[in-house]
């Protein structure tokens, strides 16, 4: 038995002791469970569930605790003894009025090109390692190291392509703040932003993203010695939305940036970068002269500053894998890469908000002033629907999922947020940690959390669990209240996405598969005065070492 509640099981007669040194069949589990009592068991091991003299609601939860980022695993969980409870019908919501709604939830930031782009990074850029790291490496950078407002540099705008086929464009220097360098691509529609604005998103870049990002995942490398981070406006990035589209593009940083143009005589380099830190960004069309998309200043503007915070993560990430974690082989695994730049997002909502992690936020709270509302909107929107497709097919989707699919991107977000709240009362260093580490992927979040599978395990239990009265630390989210902000102002349950299949006693058997770091959710019944056993079986029929059962009274 592996117990998760504050309190004490009142155990069956044979107890989890009589199985160990035991090379037979697991003795059987349970007891009488309280309102948010738990438990976890085994696959292989019959778990009882004593009713305590009334009717209860109970959550078990299958987990495949595998790491593998590929696979499945074929399941069986006999129930006896118990009865059905209704499982309501899942509605959306986000908080508030459609009316009062951002224009940045109509349209929505297109992860699929992202991570295409993350892929070819990692393809034809990490072969580049030794060469980008040779000390005799020749700098050609396309930024000289002082440059002054109105100042025009050509540099290479390509969005797709690491190393070949440059597009060359002009641009401008708009803006020069103490970290920030704004340019504007001289080829975008008129009128664009103003003076005013450029020098505004300098300020907002110096004052909020940078020292941000910084203090929560390190400093990025300096490799063209200029002292700032390239912001660029530019209708290369617009170009990347294709006509009608309900996704945008809203802006890039790209590796190949950071690897010199030139090798060594043993090692390629890579021939198109502008050799520095660079972030891409569209740019304001308002008459939709690139492919038809109007994008108004305040659209570009209300969408920028997130899209900077979650690009920065990735450039301090794969600038300090490159050239200060130097035993690092290759880039951090682009589910955790993607993981870490959606907390970036988080981190941007809670400073622009006001409000603090773990402090369980609520419908009510994130709708208690416009300030709130459009930093969750604007900050957390990203984070809230990819979360919504994790929670809508969990048995199918993992954080370490093979794909980045967006499910995978909001499993990945939520497990890393539930893994810092629940190691420290504060974040700390927890993110630096990740960045500045050489292993990257399973092995980096076991070399910050320890042992992944029992975490993986409470937190996708969490998921069904979480503020159930009296659940215990281990299944409790301790940032979001997610069930409360799904329920939205009528405070109903069955908006919650979470996918529950409801037993039914005609069905003594359920039957599925899981991905490794997925999970497949029930919910059932224990009149008062029944006794309910459930027996979680892997493939063979027997005990699986990947597969474990948690059992959670809700009600």
């Amino acid at each position: 038995m592996l117990p998760h509640a504050p309190r004490s099981l009142v155990l069956t007669c044979l107890a989890l002791v009589a199985a160990c040194g035991s090379d037979g069949p697991l003795g059987p589990t349970g007891g009488t469970f309280s309102p948010g009592q738990s438990l976890a068991a085994e696959s292989g091991r019959d778990v009882r569930v004593v009713s305590d003299g009334t009717a209860g609601t109970y959550v078990a939860t299958v987990v495949n605790v595998g790491q593998d980022s590929t696979g499945t695993s074929s399941y069986s969980l006999r129930a006896s003894g118990f009865e059905a409870i209704e499982v309501e019908l899942f509605g959306d919501r986000i908080p508030g009025p459609a009316a009062n709604r951002s224009v940045s939830t109509v349209l929505t930031r297109d992860e699929v090109f992202e991570s295409l782009l993350r892929d070819r990074e990692r393809a034809e850029l990490t072969p580049r390692f030794a060469a980008a790291r040779r000390p005799n490496a020749i700098s050609v950078p396309a930024l000289p190291t002082s440059v002054s407002v109105g100042d025009v540099i050509t540099i290479n705008v390509n969005p797709s392509e690491p190393c070949q086929n440059a597009v060359y464009h002009p641009v401008r220097v708009v803006a020069i703040g103490n970290k920030a360098l704004v340019l504007n691509d001289t080829l975008n529609p008129k009128p664009g932003f103003s003076t005013a604005d450029y020098q505004r998103f300098a300020a907002r870049f110096d004052t909020l993203v940078y020292p941000m990002d910084v203090a929560a995942f390190g400093e990025p490398t300096d490799i063209d010695k200029n002292g700032h981070i390239a912001i660029v406006f530019t209708r290369a990035v617009n170009e990347l939305t294709p006509r009608n589209s309900l996704s945008y593009v809203g802006g890039l940083t790209f590796s190949r940036d950071l690897f010199p143009q030139i090798g060594t005589e043993r090692a390629s380099a890579c021939p198109t970068s502008n050799e520095g830190e660079y972030f891409y960004l569209m740019t304001p069309d308002p008459n939709g002269t690139i492919n038809g998309n109007q994008r108004t200043n305040a659209f570009v503007d209300a969408n920028s500053t997130a899209v900077i915070a979650h690009e920065f993560v990735h450039l301090i990430n794969a600038s300090r894998k490159l050239y200060v974690n130097t035993a690092a082989p290759k880039f951090e695994d682009k589910w955790l890469d993607e993981g870490l730049a959606h907390i970036a997002e988080e981190l941007l909502f809670y400073r622009e908000s006001g409000l603090a992690p773990r402090s369980n936020l609520n419908y009510q709270t994130l709708n208690s002033s416009t300030r709130i509302r459009t930093a969750y909107i604007n900050d957390m929107g990203g984070n809230r629907g990819r979360l919504i497709e994790y929670l809508s097919s969990p048995q199918k989707a993992s954080p370490y999922r093979a794909g980045d699919s967006l499910s995978t991107r909001g499993a990945a977000w939520s497990l890393l947020r539930y893994l810092a709240d629940r190691a420290s009362a504060s974040d700390g260093d927890i993110w630096s940690r990740l960045v500045n580490n050489t292993a990257v992927g399973i092995a980096n979040l076991k070399s910050v959390f320890g042992d992944i599978a029992p975490l993986v395990r409470d937190w996708s239990a969490s998921n069904a669990v979480d503020d159930t009265p009296g659940a215990s630390a281990e299944l409790s989210q301790k940032s979001w209240n997610w069930h409360n902000i799904f329920a939205g102002a009528e405070s109903l349950p069955a908006l919650y996405p979470l996918q529950l299949i409801g037993m039914t006693p005609a069905t003594g058997t359920y039957t599925g598969t899981v991905v490794p770091g997925g999970s497949q959710f029930f919910l059932f019944g224990v009149p008062a005065n029944g006794t309910a056993t459930l027996t979680l079986a892997g493939p063979s029929g027997g005990a699986a070492s990947n597969l474990q059962l948690v059992i959670a009274r809700t009600k």
